[in-house]
């Protein structure tokens, strides 16, 4: 179940050696507060905000999509539950719903200050 994935989730990623590396985590990484310090221990950590409806665009078929949630769980039920761990746990919160991926890393590289 969810519960299970979401503990398998964070002992595989406070195993990860992470200096020096981009890792794009699954979303209910954001459960795990030991999960975010040790991501955070080796760089910074960038939520990439995209607004409720851009992501139900995105996601075309959320009951089949593999999603850690509870059984009961509306997607939008999902997404407000997450959003404030997100935007506690991020050091660079960035407004991406428009950005095409170039647009994205040209951001990416200005908000984290890199040369």
């Amino acid at each position: 179940g969810y519960a299970a994935l979401r503990k398998i989730e964070e002992k595989i990623l406070l195993n990860l050696f992470v200096q020096n590396h981009v890792i794009a985590s699954g979303g209910s990484a954001i459960y795990s507060a030991q999960a975010m310090t040790h991501l955070k221990s080796g760089g910074l950590l960038i939520f990439l905000d995209v607004d409720l409806a851009t992501l139900q665009i995105r996601i075309c078929d959320f009951s089949t999509r593999g999603i850690a949630k509870r059984p009961d769980q509306s997607f939008a039920g999902l997404f407000f539950e997450r959003f404030p761990l997100y935007t506690r746990h991020a050091d660079i919160a960035i407004k991406c719903g428009n950005m095409t991926q170039e647009q994205l890393c040209e951001r990416i590289i200005v908000e984290a200050g890199i040369p």
